[in-house]
């Protein structure tokens, strides 16, 4: 048995995995995450900015803590989108080797999505005939089958892009929810995914599915592998759309209150995917990425 820990330097989030594997088989004792907005201004500038920075080096400090104290044998680093498109990513991978010993690997979006689709299958055996879809804060990954082999398509939208670009404020107008649906509508604009077993993963969907429970604290264990039609998220969109960032804090008090800010966004993109595949229903897994990550070497 070896202690392994997975750190995703995510565009909205930054999250820590640390598991047991043993026979290719995960026993997870802690996960966490910390908004960090790695993404934030990333298309006005080009850039990963200063506040961003300072957010995402105090959280790995936090992290590499946790993994001294857990006794982790093995650590590994990885970053996604906000890092793919920033002309400072290199700088920040020097950075985090000189300051905490840790090589943060950027990946691709087709490896992000092989990841995924290695940890979501880690927990839900069998599965056939899928669509997972992982979004992220600027990139939205669609992970599916065809005749047994795993397809990636890495889509450059995500909850911090829409909110910069579209949907900046809550309650939101019907002229910017207009706008964000024919952006979406565009960077969708092919697949044939009727019929398949929509699977959402990691913290849009993880914490649309703790609004659905009306969970007073947030329970991944309760929300793992739960059913939420197209009907209750459109529901829970044409609440959300309405309501002040203070008004969702206190009516979800699950809800990491950083989330807050791009939840809608998340809605939207969710209930325009479900309509734009036909798909009635999807399914929430608690396995992603990290859980991909960590068997990928084991």
């Amino acid at each position: 048995m070896v202690r392994v820990a997975a750190i995703d330097c995510g565009s909205n989030s930054t999250r820590l995995l640390i598991s047991n594997v043993e026979n290719g088989r995960l026993e997870n004792l802690l996960k966490q995450h910390e908004v960090t907005k790695l993404s934030e201004n990333l298309i006005k500038t080009n850039k990963i900015g200063d506040d961003s920075k300072r957010r995402f080096y105090k959280v790995l400090r936090k992290y590499l803590k946790i993994i001294e104290n857990n006794n982790v044998e093995e650590v590994y680093c990885i970053g996604t989108a906000s890092l793919r498109n920033s002309r400072n990513s290199d700088e920040i991978i020097a950075d985090v080797k000189s300051k905490f010993n840790l090589d943060l690997k950027v990946i691709s979006g087709e490896e992000e999505g092989y990841l995924t689709g290695i940890g979501v299958q880690s927990s839900l055996e069998d599965l056939e005939n899928y669509l997972i879809v992982d979004i992220g804060g600027q990139s939205t990954e669609l992970i599916y089958d065809i005749d047994k082999r795993v397809n990636v398509d890495s889509k450059e939208i995500g909850v911090v892009m829409m909110n910069e670009n579209f949907l900046n404020q809550n309650p939101i107008s019907g002229f910017d929810e207009e706008n964000a649906i024919r952006f979406i509508n565009k960077i969708f604009s092919g697949g044939d995914f009727l019929n398949r077993n929509f699977i959402g993963v990691s913290g849009t969907f993880t914490s649309i599915a703790s609004m659905y429970l009306k969970q007073k604290k947030y329970n991944e264990d309760e929300i793992d592998r739960t059913n939420i039609s197209y009907e209750s998220i459109n529901h829970l969109y044409k609440n959300l759309k309405f309501q002040t960032i203070p008004q969702i804090i206190h009516s979800y008090p699950s809800l990491d209150p950083k989330r807050a800010v791009t939840i809608t966004s998340g809605l939207l993109l969710v209930i325009n995917l479900l309509k734009k595949y036909e798909i009635n229903q999807l399914k929430v897994s608690k396995s992603d990425i990290l859980e991909g990550l960590i068997l990928k070497y084991f």
